[in-house]
Parts: structure tokens; C-alpha cells; sequence
């Protein structure tokens, strides 16, 4: 069996050198400064991606696909603050779903079970990760067989 040491500086020299490898393989004026101009480009682009129930993460550049409907997106960071928000879109779109029902629309079904699935993984991803954030208590030591100088332990 082999055995090898790898300590961080030396990670980050290996990880350095790759960069400065593949920087001169492209084109120069890829690594130029920024302008003005572009720059605030850039920073607009992220004040075009704020939506209702949060931000899109859509790339730079790049149109929203889904026309703002973003309920759908897999690229909606909601905003932890519009959960009451995303639950009454649930909602309405129960109503919605009943009622397209009622008249036989069956597009307007499927658009809106689409759409109710989408919400409602939201709303599950949004509940899971608060319930699961509260619940990281405070950190403490413990002794652990091997350690040639006893710690202090919190109890």
C-alpha cells in the first residue's frame, strides 16, 4: 500500500500552477480588467434576477426561460422571508386546479399540476431546511480513545 502526505500548501501550489496553465492556454483578453461599463452590466444583471418569491439563478446573460414563472424554475432561490408567500400560491393554485377541472381544461390541468408539484417541493426543500438548521446545537469536544492529552469536555 502507498502512502501519501498532502498538506495544504501544497495543494494550493498544485492548484496555482493548474490556473497559470490553463490561463495560458486561452486567449489574453479573457483575464483583462473590466470596464465601467461592463461592470455594471454584470451587477444589473443580478437586479434583473430579483423576482417575487426571491432571486433567479439564471446564468449571466441568459433570458428567463420560463418568462418569469418561476414557481417551476429549478433555478429559484427562495427567499426564506416569502414562504407565507409560496403557500398561498399553493393554494390559489388548488382553486385554480378545480376549477380547470370543472370546465374540462385539460392543458390548463396538466399546467397547473405542474405547477402545484414544483410549488410544493419548494415549500418541502423550505420546511426541511429550517426544521434541520435549528437543530445544530453547540459544538463540544468529546474525549476520544487515542489522544495523548486529555481535553476539557462540555457537558
Amino acid at each position: 500500500m502507498a502512502y501519501a502526505a498532502i498538506y495544504p500548501e501544497d495543494v494550493i501550489a498544485h492548484h496555482r500552477a493548474l490556473i497559470a496553465r490553463r490561463r495560458a492556454e486561452r486567449p489574453s483578453d479573457e483575464y483583462r480588467e473590466l470596464t465601467a461599463a461592463e461592470w455594471d452590466e454584470f451587477l444589473a444583471h443580478f437586479e434583473l434576477r430579483k423576482v417575487p418569491l426571491g432571486n433567479c439563478g439564471c446564468d449571466h446573460a441568459t433570458p428567463c426561460q420560463h418568462g418569469n414563472a418561476c414557481v417551476r424554475c429549478l433555478l429559484l432561490r427562495v427567499d426564506p422571508a416569502q414562504l407565507p408567500r409560496l403557500e398561498e400560491i399553493h393554494a390559489n393554485l388548488a382553486d385554480g386546479l378545480q376549477e380547470a377541472k370543472e370546465q374540462g381544461w385539460l392543458g390548463e390541468v396538466a399546467a397547473i399540476e405542474t405547477t402545484m408539484a414544483a410549488a410544493a417541493q419548494k415549500l418541502q426543500a423550505m420546511r426541511t431546511a429550517r426544521e434541520t438548521l435549528g437543530l445544530l446545537g453547540t459544538p463540544y469536544v468529546r474525549l476520544s480513545a487515542g489522544r495523548s492529552t486529555p481535553c476539557e469536555t462540555r457537558r
